[in-house]
């Protein structure tokens, strides 16, 4: 077999390629054809590098190759590459793979690997007798470069380019398929979550088109990092499953990736023991196929981090200094950015101080490399790590959007301050931030979007049946097809919140998504139900619970929708969350004059009368610390306005306790 029709069959057979490549250079040995050897020795570099899964062999190809390049003008390489020359293109590219596979990683400088990846880009771009098939090869090699600098401009031009190919050259569907995987995993690992997913669905069809099953195992384990970053749990739960049916048939090198994945989805579920089991299963299978160590580096971190999941810290520690020897370059500052952010986490719970020194410079060097992938497999951990930041008021730009893109939870919900695709405010009335700007809805067709946005946020952004739905927006016989108005209005609200994932529709429900939408109402009930649950244990001194009143109270700004008329469900969550702040109010005030602080008390009590002046309980409580102050005539002024309020509005008189106390404050007119 020639040594082109060798390298054709790299895409689509990867075995059958070095096997024909291993007879190509052993016939050009014997024939004392060095070039054609050199050749053979590139090409089986880039196989290697093509597919990543079995590199079984792998130094004594590197040694070919090296000696092969010292018997070559390696200086003018990268000309001769950048002008289309098939030959050197191929060489540069196995340049560009030799540092992954060769232990000795100082065989070409850091100049020359960067003139090659840019020449072999140049000369992708000229018109050559270059076969479809190496071009194909020679880009992917390209971009797993260009993704290891962390090179997210460079790696786009070579995308854009081999996918413009893609329409030109008569690739094979295999071949096509293998390009896809790859520009899913290169979208994915930058966060291009829309590009990722189009990658996908272009693989999908290919599958689908042309039964070739054996690539549904690479587009599970592609799957699975978007369906965990985009909180799709039953999702990724599927994919798991999933995988565990292909197994048997997978080869070894292609298991590996399934045990990844496997992982990562059972680390993030909290089962870190299985999660163990299963990277070291898929460590030992890294020794039998002889993967790199540089090459570990993934699976490494993800170990590391699966034991600072289980406390094991040291053991993390020690797992990813082991590192340091093999991941060079870009790789190795990554390293230890990774070693830092290991340290803070290991110190956030007992040393908080030390804790920020290494979070600091480890988020410093992190926006510097814009690495926003720490702890990928522990979001909860991660979150933690970026609210500490944001406190100290460490790389805030970066922080931010570390937390959108990763879709970020915080440690509590509550926190108003937090970078939220979406914020909404219905105490007080109606109001929407996104991505921290307020947005301004007008015109007629944003009432029914705006109705349902109110009534989904006065529910705490938890799920609403479709029919309550209806009910609320479209009583009577005011739309004719309800449910398709539903839909329509969903859909008017995805576009004014230019966030299409913040509404979630599921089984017969609509809700906001908690991960990406803040209501106020949801935060001030859950601080409501947080500071009476703590008052009445009585375990914390109220000087700490004076913070989370602040909170509370300030959340509060009004009654729900503030004066617009409520009926049915919304006017029932107005009354709930007003019972929640009366509540608050004279738990928190009752607290305060406990301690003697009166004027606090008074203040606490004057402000939510501001807000809700028919609130008889807050009345009396003002009429009480009055009293204990002695202050008989303020008393007595704060009960007439109360009579004043409740019978102007209301038609009503107050009630019997809030009676005694006027005429404890000296009202005559009151016979009880």
């Amino acid at each position: 077999m020639s040594l082109d029709a060798a390298l054709a069959l790299i895409p689509d057979d990867e075995l059958r390629a070095r096997s024909a490549l291993e007879a190509v250079w052993n016939h050009s040995v014997q024939q004392g054809d060095r070039s054609t050897a050199f050749q053979a020795a590139a090409g089986m570099l880039l196989a290697f590098g093509f597919y990543c899964v079995d590199y079984r062999g792998r130094m004594r190809w590197c040694m070919r190759f090296r000696d092969g390049l010292s018997e070559s003008p390696a200086a003018n390489l990268p000309e001769r590459a950048a002008g289309g020359d098939p030959d050197a293109m191929r060489i540069c590219a196995a340049g560009l793979v030799l540092p992954t596979l060769d232990d000795d990683t100082q065989v070409l400088s850091a100049d020359w690997l960067a003139s090659a990846a840019g020449a072999l880009l140049r000369g992708l771009h000229q018109p050559t007798d270059l076969p479809p098939a190496q071009r194909l090869v020679l880009a992917k090699v390209l971009l797993d470069h260009q993704g290891l600098q962390m090179d997210t401009l460079e790696g786009s031009r070579v995308l854009a380019l081999q996918q413009e190919r893609l329409r030109l050259d008569p690739l094979s569907p295999a071949a096509q398929a293998h390009w896809w995987v790859l520009a899913m995993s290169h979208h994915d690992y930058f966060g291009e979550t829309g590009a990722a997913l189009h990658a996908r669905d272009r693989l999908q069809t290919l599958i689908d088109a042309h039964g070739l099953h054996e690539f549904r195992a690479a587009l599970l384990t592609q799957e699975m990092p978007i369906a965990l970053r985009t909180g799709q749990l039953e999702r990724a739960g599927r994919i798991h499953r999933d995988l565990d049916a292909l197994m048997a048939d997978l080869r070894a090198g292609f298991v590996i990736q399934a045990l990844r994945a496997q992982s990562t989805y059972l680390t993030q579920r909290g089962q870190h023991g299985a999660a163990l089991a299963l990277v070291d299963r898929l460590l030992a299978l890294c020794a039998d196929l002889e993967v790199p160590e540089r090459d570990q580096g993934a699976y490494r971190v993800l170990r590391s981090n699966v034991l600072v999941a289980l406390g094991r810290f040291d053991e993390a520690r020690r797992e990813l200094h082991g590192l340091r020897a093999s991941q060079t370059g870009g790789q190795g500052e990554l390293l230890e950015v990774i070693i830092r952010f290991v340290e803070a986490a290991a110190l956030l719970d007992t040393q908080p101080s030390a804790a920020l020194d290494w979070l600091g410079s480890a988020m410093t060097d992190a926006a510097r490399l814009s690495f926003n992938r720490f702890f990928m497999t522990l979001p909860a951990l991660a979150a933690r790590l970026c609210q500490l930041a944001l406190d100290a008021g460490i790389e805030l730009e970066f922080v931010h959007a570390t937390i959108r893109e990763r879709r970020l939870v915080p440690p509590d919900p509550t926190r108003s301050d937090w970078p939220w695709a979406v914020k909404v405010q219905v105490l007080g009335g109606l109001a929407i931030w996104r991505d921290g700007v307020q947005l301004v809805a007008a015109g007629k067709a944003q009432r029914k979007p705006l109705e349902l946005l109110a009534l989904l946020a006065a529910q705490g952004g938890r799920a609403v049946g479709a029919d309550l739905v209806i009910d609320t927006l479209w009583p009577s016989l005011e739309a004719d097809a309800p449910k398709s108005s539903l839909d329509m209005t969903i859909s008017r609200l995805r576009r004014l919140l230019d966030c299409p994932e913040a509404l979630v529709v599921n089984s017969g429900s609509v809700a906001l998504d908690p991960s990406l939408v803040w209501c106020d109402s949801a935060a001030f009930e859950a601080l409501s139900e947080r500071l009476t649950m703590r008052l009445a244990a009585g375990h914390a001194p109220i000087d700490e619970q004076a913070h989370a009143a602040r909170r509370l109270f300030g959340l509060y700004r009004g009654r729900l929708m503030g004066t617009d008329t409520l009926s049915g469900p919304m006017s029932l969550a107005r009354e709930r969350l007003a019972l929640a702040h009366h509540r608050s109010v004279t738990a928190w005030g009752h607290a305060l004059e406990k301690q003697g602080q009166w004027a606090d008390a008074i203040a606490l009590y004057e402000q939510a009368l501001g807000i809700d002046a028919l609130a008889e309980p807050v009345h009396r409580a003002l009429m009480r610390v009055l009293l204990a102050q002695g202050e008989r005539a303020e008393a007595l002024r704060a009960y007439r306005r109360c009579h004043a309020m409740l019978s102007s509005a209301l038609g009503t008189t107050p009630t019997r306790e809030t009676q005694a106390l006027g005429l404890a404050a000296g009202a005559t007119e009151l016979r009880l």
